[in-house]
């Protein structure tokens, strides 16, 4: 059952998964104008770390992540650290399901009832990953084009619009380095770059598995520099605003208007939104499911897809009671500290120090 995802759709999917919800939230908001900074920053940091992500996988051919942790610790250390990797989907799919709760209730449809909205995406991300990750990569392979013609459509109606203001980028590094390294590390390393991890899930299940770095690295470029590009675009427009905007790629669209006629065109950011949003939320998901499949031995994953959405749904529906509590708070003081940094970073490092020194043994 191997040997299922193109070349293309294993780039298609990367760039989609890694861009996800950046699109519609920016990145870097705390920098200031130097947000393209940190972000550039990050982007040559992250592909250090996925590196490390690649070099774990050469170690262990033919094994998916949560297979790393056993093959090299053995089964009483290794499996219960692996564990903990799905449970981590599961909640990360909670909190994009938080993000399409909010987004939509605020910007798109605010007398709609927040578990309808909720639980059609649910469903939607059900119906994906029932058909498995050659569909997912069918999936990606559609998106792609379409977010890439609308970024350019984006940059173009907008310079048509005057206003784009250069002098708004300036000065560079006003406050000096140190806010752009609070952004950097570690949501910056973390936020799609180390998020990449996820799929290591599907790795083994690539057509060229020779070319893989160098499709993910390729592709890992074109996230970076597309989210920088949009941070410039938010700065050329808002200037220090930009900051302080809940959702300035979202709020860049309605500043559209050319003759009267063209204008107020957030549909697009919804688009951009809903896709990436749902793409990511698919792959997760999916890297979910069948991580607990190869856990526990199981002969099929599909069993576990309505509990394990169900349990996301619910997440995304209680974990927070608003926008501020669900960003601020619940991201930055509780996911990117004692979430992603230990399981993205901390455990991987030990992981690749251990299989060098166990290979070095030998």
């Amino acid at each position: 059952m191997l040997n299922k995802i193109s070349s293309y759709q294993l780039f298609a999917i990367t760039f989609i998964y890694q861009m996800g919800t950046s699109i519609i939230f920016g990145f870097g908001g705390s920098a200031g104008r130097d947000a393209w900074i940190a972000e550039l920053v990050s982007l040559c940091l992250g592909l250090l770390v996925i590196m490390i992500y690649i070099s774990l996988m050469r170690f262990n051919p033919g094994l998916t992540l949560v297979e790393w942790f056993p093959a090299q610790l053995g089964r009483w250390i290794g499996t219960p650290l692996a564990f903990l990797y799905p449970i981590m989907f599961l909640y990360i799919v909670g909190r994009i399901i938080a993000d399409i709760r909010d987004m939509v209730s605020t910007a798109l449809l605010p007398n709609t009832p927040l578990l309808i909205i909720t639980l059609i995406f649910t469903v939607i991300v059900a119906y994906c990953v029932y058909g498995g990750i050659e569909e997912v990569s069918r999936l990606g392979e559609l998106f792609l084009p379409i977010v890439l013609f609308l970024f350019c459509i984006e940059i173009v109606l907008l310079a048509r619009s005057g206003v784009l203001h250069t002098r708004n980028l300036l000065p560079l590094l006003e406050n000096g380095w140190q806010p752009v390294w609070n952004v950097v590390y570690p949501s910056g390393i973390t936020q799609s770059f180390g998020e990449t991890l996820v799929l290591a899930m599907f790795w083994p299940e690539t057509k060229h598995t020779d070319k893989l770095m160098k499709i993910t690295v390729y592709a890992s470029l074109l996230t970076g520099i597309i989210i920088a590009c949009f941070d410039v675009l938010g700065i050329l427009v808002f200037g220090n605003m930009f900051s302080g905007l809940l959702y300035p790629l979202y709020t860049l669209l309605s500043v559209i208007s050319i003759g009267k006629f063209i204008e107020n065109i957030q549909m697009f950011g919804a688009l951009y939104f809903l896709m990436t949003a749902l793409l990511k939320s698919v792959i997760i998901m999916l890297a979910a499911v069948k991580g607990v499949q190869q856990l526990t031995k199981m002969k099929s994953y599909r069993v576990l897809i309505i509990p394990a959405c169900s349990i996301s749904l619910l997440l995304g529906l209680t974990m927070s009671q608003n926008i501020a509590e669900h960003i601020y708070r619940h991201h930055f003081e509780i996911l990117v500290p004692y979430i992603w940094v230990p399981l993205l970073l901390i455990l991987p490092m030990l992981l690749l120090v251990v299989t060098r020194f166990r290979r070095m043994i030998k």
